[in-house]
């Protein structure tokens, strides 16, 4: 009984939180300094900054990726261009990627994760060089969310399926998402699953409905909805 009590409390806090950043077009993520990162008005902000990053030449960007906050990436499809910004969203560099890149990530230093829409291939770029170190083999289904880091790339396919590469781009894992809901850093260690979110597949917290997104950061739930970002802890077990 005070199980559920103390579950009815939760769900009623949750729904009466109060959004953390209001009108949000997109929510990028959250880094592991708890900063929320989103697009607002064309442009990428990033929460305790008063400025902004918006490119006036290559409009609004098709994917950002936060997994190393010191150096943010944003891809550009159409010019086949990323641009790398600092903590500060202030420009680094900007490079040229292969033709038909269509998602990044960060790897390593002066290396990302990229998806070959044309070969259908993760690849591992260096950005320097601008050349593929290395490449998985094709891939049969439409890949629609990659993320990275040194050692693997996490990809989740239009079919539902999360699958881990390991740093030689093989397939080394294969994880069914159907019916729940991943992190944006696709870590499946938390996932939502009919108003629940669950960690390490034991509920800790009901949710609100319609969910669009979402990121767990020590111990924190932010998450999407209705073009607003919101936070709540997580009850200690």
């Amino acid at each position: 009984m005070k199980l559920w009590i103390f579950l009815f409390f939760c769900c009623l806090n949750c729904f009466c939180q109060e959004a953390i950043i209001k009108n949000a077009t997109k929510f990028v993520g959250v880094d592991i300094y708890e900063n929320c990162y989103y697009l607002q008005n064309d442009a990428l902000h990033k929460s305790g900054l008063k400025n902004d990053y918006k490119n006036v030449e290559y409009g609004i960007p098709d994917v950002v990726d936060i997994s190393n906050p010191l150096q943010i990436l944003l891809l550009y499809k159409f010019f086949n261009k990323v641009i790398l910004l600092d903590n500060q969203l202030s420009f680094i560099t900007q490079f040229e990627v292969p033709i038909g890149t269509e998602l990044i990530s960060n790897a390593s230093k002066d290396k990302i994760w990229l998806y070959d829409n044309i070969n259908m291939m993760i690849k591992l770029y260096n950005f320097k060089t601008q050349k593929t170190e290395i490449s998985s083999i094709p891939i049969k289904e439409n890949i629609v969310e990659l993320k990275g880091n040194l050692n693997q790339a996490l990809v989740l396919d239009s079919k539902n399926q999360l699958t881990k590469y390991n740093f030689l781009a093989r397939k080394e894992d294969v994880f069914n998402t159907e019916n729940i809901i991943l992190p944006k850093s696709l870590i499946k260690t938390y996932y939502i699953k009919e108003r629940k979110l669950y960690h390490k597949n034991n509920e800790t917290l009901s949710t609100p409905s319609n969910i669009e997104s979402f990121e767990v950061i020590n111990n924190k739930l932010y998450f999407f909805k209705e073009n607003n970002i919101y936070a709540l802890p997580i009850p200690k077990n």
